[in-house]
């Protein structure tokens, strides 16, 4: 195992970290985050991650693309989702929460920042664009494989996600 990094001598060095700095941190904070959602998937937590996805025929059984932590979306509703999220007009007609079978291993996801960022970027106005905008800032990853999935809320439009409706 190697050593601790020395937040002392990158004070000393103005606060610039080398690029093995960096590296080691990210490599941290990686293995910290996914040691948090393998935990939530295990114990059912808010910690545990979500898949939010439109209401429109029988919810997916295996999912890919962007998550979130169930802890950001509780006690919301589909349209105070897409706020969160920065999905703007996909939960509409109510959303499909779910839950990934198994917990995640470091391959499985990628971080994409926080959803005020759209893609894990800087955010460039494009007029054309009305779905995928800012939203309030909500962590999020994107899988990189398919996942298995359950259903765990079917939600109406203005319906609270604040238990399980569907099992």
């Amino acid at each position: 195992m190697s050593k601790p990094l020395d937040i002392a001598e990158m004070l000393h060095r103005g606060g610039v970290m080398t690029a093995a700095e960096v590296d080691r941190l990210t490599h941290e904070m990686t293995e910290a985050k996914l040691s948090q959602l393998s935990g939530g998937v295990l114990s059912r937590s808010l910690d545990q991650p979500l898949k939010v996805v439109p209401a429109i025929g029988e919810p997916p059984k295996v999912v890919r693309g962007y998550f979130t932590q169930q802890k950001y979306i509780w006690g919301k509703t589909p349209e105070e989702m897409e706020a969160i999220l920065g999905i703007f007009g996909k939960l509409q007609r109510g959303a499909y929460v779910l839950q990934f079978n198994t917990p995640l291993q470091r391959h499985d996801y990628e971080n994409r920042a926080y959803s005020y960022l759209p893609n894990g970027k800087e955010y460039k106005p494009d007029p054309n664009e009305k779905v995928y905008l800012p939203g309030k800032g909500a962590p999020q990853w994107t899988l990189t494989r398919d996942i298995e999935a359950t259903c765990i809320a079917r939600l109406k439009p203005s319906q609270t996600f604040n238990r399980p409706t569907a099992r």
